[in-house]
C-alpha cells in the first residue's frame, strides 16, 4: 500500500474500532444491569439488546444509495450523529423504554456498509483485500476489548456511564473522519439496483452467507442475555470480575480461528469448514443444555464458540467478497450486512421471549437454529462447489 492508503486504511479502521467498541460496550453487562431499570423485563431486555440491529438492517441499503448522491463523509458523519444522540437518550434513560428508543436511534447511524464504499473510493484494487483486512481486524479488537473492559467500566461508572463513554467514543470517531480521512473528489459510483439485489437474492452461495450471519449474530445477542446471568446467579462471580472470565476465553479461542483459516484456504474448502463449524455450534450449544457445574467447563465450550465464531465472521465477508461478482460486490455487501443486523435483532427478542420462561430454552433454541442452519446450508450449495 502506498501512504495514502496506509493512512486511510489506519483512520478509517480506527474510526469504525471506536463505534464498534462503544456498540459492543453494554453486551456483556446489560443482561445484569438492566434488570435494575424501572419496567424491564427479559423480553424488553431482548428488544433493548437487539432493536439497533432493526433499524441498521433496514438502513444500510438507503444509507449506502444516499452516500452515491451525497458522498460518503457527509452519510457517515450523519450516522456517527446519529449514535451519538441515541447513545445520549439512552445515557439519560430513567425507563427500559427510553432505553429501548435510544438504541433504535443508535441503529438508525447505519453505515458499514458506506464505510465498505469509502475503502473501495481510496484503495487500488489489489490493496483492497488489504484494507478491508485492517478494519476487520479492528473490529475484532475492538469485540475484545469491549468484553474485557466492560465489566470494569460499568463497576465503575454503571450503565449510564457505559453509554456517556459510547456518546464520547462516537465524538471522537468524527474527529477522526474529518482530521485523517481523505474522500477522493471522483468517488466510485456503488449503485444500489433492484435487478442486483435480485441477484444477490438468487445466487446460492451468497444465500448461504447471508443466511449464516444471520444465525451467527442472532445466537451472539441470545447469548449474551443469558451468559452475564448465569457467571453472576450461578457461579457467584461480581460483574467486575466477569473480565477474567472472557479475557483467557477470547485469547484461547485463536487457537480455533487461526488454524481454520490457514486450513480452509490451503485445502480450498471453504464451504465444507463453514457448515462444519455450524454443525459444532449447535452442538456445542446442546451442551449448554445439560447442565453446567463448573465454571472451567463452561469456559472451555465459551473458547470453542467464540473460536467457531470468530473464523465464520472472517470466513464470510472474505468469501462473499471473492464471490460476488464486481458488478454485483456493492449490493451483496448491503444483503449481508442487513442480514447480521436483523439477526441481531431477531436473536434479542427471540432469546428475551424464551429466558422469560426458562434459561435451557434459550439454548436449545440456539442449538437447534445452528444445527439446521448447517443443514440448511448443505441443502442450499448441493450440487455446487464446496471450494
Amino acid at each position: 500500500m502506498n501512504s495514502i492508503e496506509k493512512r486511510s486504511a489506519l483512520a478509517i479502521a480506527f474510526m469504525i474500532a471506536l463505534r464498534m467498541y462503544g456498540l459492543f460496550l453494554i453486551l456483556p453487562v446489560f443482561a445484569i444491569m438492566g434488570q435494575e431499570i424501572n419496567g424491564s423485563t427479559p423480553v424488553l431486555l431482548g428488544v433493548a439488546v437487539g432493536v439497533y440491529g432493526l433499524t441498521q438492517a433496514i438502513l444500510q441499503i438507503p444509507m449506502g444509495f444516499l452516500s452515491d448522491v451525497w458522498g460518503r463523509k457527509k452519510v457517515i458523519t450523519l450516522g456517527l450523529t446519529l449514535f451519538l444522540t441515541g447513545s445520549v437518550i439512552a445515557a439519560l434513560a430513567s425507563s427500559i423504554e427510553m432505553i429501548i428508543l435510544g438504541r433504535l436511534i443508535q441503529g438508525m447511524g447505519a453505515i458499514a456498509s458506506t464505510g465498505l464504499a469509502l475503502i473501495a473510493d481510496v484503495s487500488r484494487p489489489e490493496q483492497r483485500g488489504k484494507m478491508m483486512g485492517i478494519v476487520g481486524s479492528s473490529i475484532g479488537l475492538s469485540f475484545m476489548l469491549a468484553f474485557i473492559t466492560g465489566p470494569i467500566l460499568a463497576n465503575l461508572f454503571g450503565l449510564s456511564g457505559l453509554f456517556w463513554i459510547t456518546a464520547l467514543l462516537a465524538a471522537l470517531a468524527l474527529v477522526v473522519l474529518w482530521a485523517f480521512v481523505n474522500e477522493p473528489a471522483k468517488r466510485t459510483r456503488r449503485d444500489y439496483q433492484w435487478s442486483e439485489l435480485l441477484f444477490c437474492i438468487k445466487q446460492k452461495q451468497l444465500v448461504f452467507m447471508d443466511l449464516g450471519i444471520f444465525v451467527l449474530h442472532a445466537s451472539m445477542t441470545a447469548l449474551f442475555l443469558v451468559l452475564p446471568v448465569m457467571l453472576a446467579d450461578q457461579f457467584g462471580m461480581p460483574i467486575e470480575t466477569h473480565w477474567k472470565v472472557y479475557l483467557p476465553v477470547l485469547l484461547a479461542s485463536l487457537l480455533i480461528m487461526v488454524p481454520m483459516i490457514i486450513l480452509q484456504e490451503k485445502f480450498k474448502k471453504h464451504h465444507a469448514f463453514m457448515l462444519t463449524s455450524f454443525l459444532l455450534l449447535g452442538l456445542n450449544f446442546l451442551l449448554f443444555t445439560l447442565g453446567i457445574s463448573s465454571l472451567l467447563l463452561l469456559a472451555l465450550l465459551l473458547v470453542v464458540y467464540f473460536g467457531l465464531f470468530n473464523f465464520l465472521e472472517a470466513a464470510m465477508p472474505a468469501l462473499l467478497s471473492k464471490t460476488a461478482s464486481e458488478q454485483y460486490r456493492g449490493a451483496a455487501m448491503g444483503v449481508f450486512s442487513s442480514a447480521e443486523f436483523l439477526g441481531a435483532f431477531m436473536g434479542g427478542i427471540g432469546a428475551g421471549w424464551l429466558l422469560s420462561r426458562s434459561m435451557e430454552e434459550v439454548f436449545y433454541a440456539l442449538a437447534v437454529l445452528l444445527a439446521s442452519m448447517a443443514l440448511a446450508g448443505l441443502m442450499i450449495l448441493r450440487g455446487r462447489s464446496r471450494g
